[in-house]
């Protein structure tokens, strides 16, 4: 047997994983086995096992029996559900996110590992607690199911699978209802005297991760040769491998656990490489001992002497799917560098992970580090690039390989970055490498010292290094940040204690520093997150690369801060600007055409313009250009006082509107409140008294009507807490199915903005569609570019909130540029009875990447 809970123990903690009464389960049980569903059997001692089957029966009788005494009914009847057609075709209900994407596999839909075909729902759920029970198969459940439903108002229930469905990310579920011939339970039927409780209708949901959680307490034959087992593939075949592996060591739960995320890391990168086309791969670069691909990225018109950026992803990532989350391309373009990209081939790893914790691929000359030096090696020799500026950096094993390559060719790198990774030379093996990551190895700075003297004959000097790790870390435990800084200062002749520590967006920052005061040491720890690198997505100079599992948006861009540690941030060569800037550096300052702008749409449905990133020549801009290029005027700190003063006083009636001349010669402090001084002044004068309640009812559609905005049913919502970082936000709402209306019902709001050569699109949302009626109801909020779908979320049969604000961001619009366009936002919901139907929408900092507004900024 394989864990060997018994029946009278499995329900006692079943009863506390459903929040129910354990008396409440207990005498569940006594009903199914004195109806015959379940073979009699002692208490206690003796007990028979819980076994998956048993564990789904249980489960059902909790699920659905509203009452105790309709447990047995209720097993009997939802157990035989039988899957409905709808679940094989295009009509089966489901929450999609983003645009159907227009190719000849569009209709396609991922397959699954998961095969529950002709099963019902009883054999199905029984199917997916064994799997849950297995160590081999755990991981692919919690990447494959988002969870169970079943609506104790009538026998229907389903299984809700994540997917993509016609090139978009989507929940699917498959559906079971009655057999032709089958009744509903006796408490539903109105021929067997039952009688339909309004309080009944309700839907219970089991999420994946309580179900994996029960499927852990139900026990297993030794004879593992069960149907469900055997339907996985090769896949499953690795992660039994590791598992199996990992099983030896004390540390074999907490490996579960990091290949249960490492699942969802692998699904958002296949889809990526599926869609990704950013990298070029290189097939010939050397010997290749490693048995790696070579994949780079080199920005149009690289000046001569650029430096070169490697860059190692983690386990189960790619090289396409690494470079989206970071951003190290959009980086590159912006600042004329060449990125690397190694990539890790499944054969060498079954996670794809780079295998620093193997001697053969942790010395010198040999392995992997050796066909990492030959890519390096390539891209020099093609590119002209500067042999004194090559950079390494990686997350998780990429950050452990990061350690390698710095300590096996320290004269080939002049910096490196270390990403939630471990020392050079931590493990010589699986077992000592999962000790390393999950519990971590102390040495001295000195031992640590020599491992890197001894991987190489390079005397000095050596790298620098940044450290960045989150203190929340359950994957890599945080001491491992600590250890490689000691391994670092060890090398670099430096005692432990920084030189300086300070705080950077929120976050502290600690710098060890050389003779000459260069910087040579400096550590980032990210208070609050978890296994991954840190990101600020965004479209500002400052944020770069896109939220995804182990790519966390905490308001600090590990990609940026790391590139401007090495010095690749200063002054982009003018042979590597965009040809849209290229020979116009002497007539920046008094350019007019605002063709590289950023268009915000704000809280308050004004309109600003912001200089484009992508066409900025670096920091160095904002410290030797025009005023005019710091901020938009010649004021100091961009702050007008004395515009600030002369609008109050318009405001208050007391100065004639279009007299005052605004100068901007100001000299006030950036850190005093002006417009508050004036406007309690004024208030405690009694002449701003009554001005804001006169207008308030019409400020927010007047404001939206003279930023452009046309339509119905949407509003601006002032000074609302709710919104993403305060202040105001835009809301729209449709219903269906009240009122007396039925069918399709929308509302949407549009307005008119010019485009420019590169335009791209972010904002924030929260949603909440309810169109869990039936399957054929639907709620959906729409972006639309002239009537195209630019972004888009739509639940067909279910109910899809988010709790929490989430940001799209870099959402291409090449296809438009150029043009003038309709940009329109829109929610929709579809009835077919009348039972409500809604969509609601909360959308905040919606942006235009490179945009030119047709009025005046």
């Amino acid at each position: 047997m394989v864990n060997g809970l018994a029946r009278y123990e499995f329900s006692e903690r079943l009863a506390d994983i459903l929040g129910e009464s354990r008396r409440d389960l207990r005498f569940r049980v006594t009903l199914m086995v004195t109806g015959g569903l379940v073979a009699p059997g002692p208490r206690g001692r003796g007990s028979p096992p819980a076994s998956p089957q048993y564990a789904a029966q249980l489960l059902i009788g909790a699920m659905a029996a509203p009452q105790q005494s309709q447990t047995l009914e209720a097993i009997r009847c939802y157990a035989d559900l039988r899957p409905n057609a709808s679940a094989a075709c295009g009509n089966a209900p489901r929450v999609l996110f983003g645009p159907a994407m227009v190719t000849a596999e569009a209709g396609q839909r991922s397959e699954f590992l998961i095969r529950l075909d002709g099963l019902s729902f009883g054999e199905a759920l029984a199917g997916l607690l064994e799997l849950s029970c297995a160590e081999e198969t755990r991981a692919i459940v919690a990447s494959e199911l988002f969870g169970i439903r079943i609506n104790r108002g009538c026998p229907v229930a389903s299984l809700q699978f994540s997917a993509c469905w016609q090139g978009r990310r989507a929940v699917i579920s498959h559906t079971y209802g009655l057999a032709p011939d089958a009744a509903p339970p006796a408490w539903l039927d109105p021929q067997r005297g039952g009688v339909v409780d309004p309080g009944l209708l309700h839907t219970v949901f089991l999420p994946v991760r309580k179900l994996i959680e029960i499927g852990l307490l139900t026990t297993l034959s030794e004879d593992r040769s069960t149907p469900m087992l055997n339907k996985l593939g090769h896949k499953v075949a690795a992660i039994k491998k590791m598992a199996e592996l990992a099983a030896k060591t004390p540390h074999g739960s907490r490996w579960e656990k990091l290949l249960s995320a490492l699942t969802a890391v692998q699904a958002w990168s296949e889809q990526v490489d599926a869609q990704e086309n950013r990298l070029l791969e290189v097939t010939a670069f050397g010997s290749n001992p490693g048995e790696l691909r070579m994949y780079c990225h080199v920005p149009e018109r690289l000046p001569a002497n650029a430096p070169l950026v490697v860059v190692l992803h983690g386990c189960t990532q790619s090289a396409a799917s690494y470079n989206k989350g970071s951003g190290w391309s959009t980086l590159a373009d912006r600042y004329g560098f060449a990125v690397l990209f190694p990539q890790q081939n499944w054969n060498n790893n079954p996670l794809r992970c780079f295998n620093w914790f193997k001697p053969e691929d942790h010395d010198r000359e040999k392995g992997e580090p050796l066909s990492i030096k030959q890519m390096v090696d390539r891209m020099l020799s093609d590119y002209g690039l500067d042999r004194d500026r090559v950079y390494v950096t990686g997350t998780s094993s990429g950050g452990a390989m990061t350690n390698v390559m710095l300590a096996t060719y320290p004269e080939v790198f002049a910096g490196g970055a270390v990403i939630a990774g471990v020392p050079y030379r931590t493990a010589k093996g699986l077992r000592e490498g999962l000790e390393s990551i999950f519990q971590g190895r102390s040495r001295s700075p000195r031992e640590w010292g020599e491992l890197v003297r001894a991987a190489s004959p390079h005397p000095g000097p050596w790298p620098k290094v940044s450290v960045w790790h989150g203190d929340a870390d359950t994957a890599v435990k945080p001491v491992n940040a600590e250890e490689t800084i000691k391994q670092w200062a060890d090398i670099h002749g430096l005692d432990l204690q920084p030189t300086m520590q300070m705080m950077v967006d929120g976050y502290p920052r600690r710098v060890w520093q050389g003779p000459g005061g260069e910087e040579l040491i400096e550590s980032y720890t990210v208070t609050g997150m978890t296994h991954g690198a840190a990101l600020d997505p965004g479209a500002e100079p400052h944020q770069c690369g896109t939220a995804a599992p182990f790519f966390n948006a905490v308001g600090i861009s590990s990609t940026h801060r790391i590139a401007d540690f090495w010095g690749l941030l200063a002054e982009r060569p003018a042979s590597a600007r965009d040809p849209a800037t290229a020979g116009q550096e002497a007539g920046r300052s008094a350019r007019a055409s605002t063709a590289g702008s950023t268009h915000t749409i704000d809280d308050f449905g004004q309109r600003t313009c912001k200089e484009d990133a992508t066409q900025k020549t670096g920091p160095e801009d904002y410290a030797s250009g025009t005023q005019e290029q710091r901020s938009g005027t010649s004021r100091p700190f961009g702050l007008d006082v004395h515009g600030i003063i002369s609008a109050s006083l318009e405001a208050a009636g007391l100065l004639k509107p279009g007299t005052s001349n605004r100068r901007s010669d100001s000299k006030a402090p950036l850190g005093i409140d002006v417009p508050g001084i004036i406007s309690t002044a004024l208030e405690a004068a009694g002449v701003l008294k009554g001005i804001s309640q006169r207008s308030a009812s019409a400020a927010p559609e007047a404001m939206l009507k003279a930023s452009g905005w046309e339509g119905a049913g949407w509003e601006l919502l002032l000074d609302d807490p709710r919104a993403f970082r305060g202040g105001a936000m835009l809301y729209g709402h449709a219903s269906s199915g009240d009122h007396g209306a039925l069918g399709a019902r929308a509302q949407s709001i549009s307005r008119r903005i010019k485009l420019g050569s590169q335009p791209e699109l972010s904002y924030v949302r929260r949603l909440d569609l309810n169109a869990g009626v039936n399957d054929y109801t639907s709620a959906s909020f729409r972006v639309l570019i002239d009537g195209q779908v630019v972004d888009e979320v739509t639940a067909i049969g279910m109910v899809h909130q988010e709790t929490e604000w989430l940001r799209q961001a870099a959402i291409d619009l090449e296809r438009f540029a150029n043009r003038t366009v309709t940009l329109t936002l829109e929610v929709a919901a579809c009835a077919n009875s009348y039972s409500t139907v809604y969509a609601k929408a909360w959308v905040d900092q919606l942006m235009i990447h490179n945009a030119v507004d047709l009025a005046c900024c």
